[in-house]
């Protein structure tokens, strides 16, 4: 599961503040190809997922995790079905200067030599979380100070695969997709983006990505849809639907308990 701590939430500017964490999450597929503005880190309990970043590709295994920098270009996904991640992200003027410090600047995967550590961080932030009559600003910026301390002594940065596909046209393809998933799509808007005919562009993005566009899409709608359902829990499923490209809700919620196992409303809930 995922828990947004809402930028309203923080009525002091602090150098180093919790953006989001994540208990437990079943990983969907992220296909980001301009990063996000926050720094993250993720542990697997769970299965065996791939992160590709800079051409690079990692297999994460129980007892390896890996970072992503602010605004780095990045894939991750599942191989098993049950590939499920701890998560921690933040920023701050301070993130950068604190992460070169403590040797922990370099995006990519990591061993950890304590399995317990991610975890035990995990299970504070959640207490922070449901604890509200703490100061959960400064509380939950203390305790990311301490989780990276403490992380920076149990990492080891791992063997990287060159990671071989057909890079214009796999990130032509993938950002134009993460860019427009809002509006209706078609392969022809693809194929004029990319100068090359559907057959032949649809054959080299499953050749380098093994699945179609159209499903490449979809996860890329579903995946902005959870994180939706999340941030913004005022907002009726309906709209997160259009928003997300989708112009029927009930094609919506069949698509997404169909990917992610449950309707939108209970993973709203769960969450």
């Amino acid at each position: 599961m995922l828990y947004q701590f809402h930028s309203g939430e923080f009525r002091q500017n602090l150098p180093l503040q919790l953006w989001m964490f994540g208990a437990n999450h079943l990983q969907e597929p992220v296909h980001r190809p301009k990063g996000v503005s926050f720094y993250q880190w993720f542990y697997c309990a769970k299965g065996k997922g791939e992160v590709i970043l800079n051409n690079q590709r990692s297999i994460i295994s129980e007892g390896h995790g890996f970072h992503i920098k602010a605004d780095e270009p990045h894939i991750y996904q599942a191989i098993t079905d049950n590939w499920t991640l701890h998560i921690v992200a933040f920023h701050g003027s301070l993130c950068s200067e604190l992460l070169d410090s403590l040797q922990m600047s370099r995006s990519g995967a990591y061993h950890f030599s304590d399995t317990t550590v991610f975890e035990k961080h995990i299970q504070s932030l959640l207490w922070l979380h449901e604890n509200r009559s703490v100061n959960r600003t400064l509380a939950s910026s203390k305790e990311c100070f301490d989780f990276l301390l403490d992380i920076s002594q149990c990492i080891t940065h791992t063997h990287e695969l060159s990671y071989v596909q057909e890079n214009d046209l796999v990130l032509k393809v993938v950002t134009y997709l993460e860019d427009n998933y809002q509006k209706p799509i078609s392969l022809t808007d693809l194929s004029d983006v990319t100068h090359l005919s559907r057959d032949y562009m649809c054959a080299l993005f499953k050749s380098a990505t093994e699945q179609t566009i159209i499903n490449c899409l979809t996860e890329i709608r579903i995946g902005h849809a959870r994180q939706q359902l999340i941030q913004y829990p005022e907002k009726k499923v309906m709209d997160i639907a259009k928003s997300c490209g989708f112009d029927s809700p009930s094609y919506f919620g069949k698509i997404f308990k169909k990917m992610v196992g449950v309707t939108p409303e209970w993973y709203r809930k769960l969450s």
